[in-house]
């Protein structure tokens, strides 16, 4: 709209939380055998608290004292336990905080809900007990595990096998779900769409059909002119991969999320060649959504090299 329209808050999932949910409360809020222990002054977004547990005096906390969870030097929350600390409280103060949220607001609209992970999950879920505003959760299944909001963990998607146990997991949990509406890709060409549905087997389709090829690509001079081309990003398995820095514009295939461009190249490791040929694909759930998110970041043409091929020419520039 070029404006944020009236009546209309945007904020970030860690200030919602921290504004909303908990600040407003920290005196009712109980860790351990103690109540209001603390009065916080804001967020530490830049400080990573300790997590490992096994050394002892190296100033891991245990999540039943305040500093578990808050900087004893800043005296700010941990950004990354603001989830934990509200999902530590018990029934009655998330059925308080609940009811404001109910106050202030109609709907409730969160982005990206395939990222959300753990206790960020499970705050999620909880809110979804509200009854008196509407909540919405927007996201792509198929992008999941790529990147998440805990780093130490995966759940509930690294234990969710299709979309379908997904559903049902989410549908037991009394949320309506709909994967119909947001099908429809304004980014993707039709040719991508069909290839994704063909050989992933994940159903997207184009929104408006303009124009763009999948093309592989196999022979030594086409790789050289795709590959040195700067308008042309090179999605790569990882920064691992032999030949990473020798082109420009090259990206991760999980790191491209998020991202628009106009061509890409996606050279694939040898467990995807697969998608190249007639044969059954079988790939494990991080590998089919990295891969799945690589092949929809163009709005034009997807340019492929299998492994074999990439590997031969990388290996001849470098060998030169």
């Amino acid at each position: 709209m070029g404006i944020i329209p009236e009546n209309t808050t945007v904020i970030t999932y860690t200030r919602f939380v921290y504004y909303w949910l908990i600040r407003p409360y920290e005196p009712s809020i109980v860790i351990g055998d103690n109540t209001g222990q603390f009065r916080s002054d804001g967020i530490d977004i830049s400080t990573p608290p300790v997590n490992d547990r096994t050394n002892p005096g190296n100033g891991y906390y245990r999540k039943n004292k305040v500093f578990h969870y808050l900087d004893k030097y800043s005296n700010k929350l941990y950004s990354n336990r603001l989830s934990e600390l509200y999902c530590g409280q018990k029934a009655p103060y998330k059925e308080n905080a609940r009811n404001s949220i109910s106050q202030f607001f109609d709907e409730l609209y969160v982005d990206e809900f395939q990222d959300f992970t753990d206790n960020d999950y499970k705050l999620l879920m909880d809110l979804t007990k509200a009854t008196e505003i509407n909540i919405h959760y927007v996201g792509d299944f198929y992008q999941s595990l790529v990147s998440r909001s805990n780093k130490r963990g995966g759940t509930p998607y690294s234990k969710v096998g299709s979309l379908a146990e997904m559903v049902k997991k989410l549908e037991n949990q009394k949320v309506l779900v709909d994967t119909k509406t947001l099908r429809k890709s304004w980014r993707c060409s039709a040719a991508t769409c069909n290839f994704v549905n063909q050989k992933l087997g994940i159903p997207i389709e184009c929104a408006d059909f303009h124009e763009g090829e999948v093309l592989q690509l196999s022979e030594d001079r086409d790789i050289s002119d795709v590959l040195y081309n700067p308008e042309i990003t090179k999605l790569m398995w990882n920064a691992g991969t032999r030949g990473f820095n020798l082109f420009p514009s090259t990206n991760k295939w999980g790191y491209s999320k998020g991202n628009t461009y106009t061509d890409v190249c996606v050279i694939l490791i040898s467990s995807t060649d697969c998608i190249l040929s007639d044969q059954n694909i079988v790939l494990k759930p991080l590998v089919l959504h990295s891969l799945y998110v690589a092949l929809t970041r163009a709005r034009r043409n997807v340019y492929l090299i299998d492994s074999a091929a990439y590997t031969r020419f990388v290996n001849a520039l470098i060998n030169t």
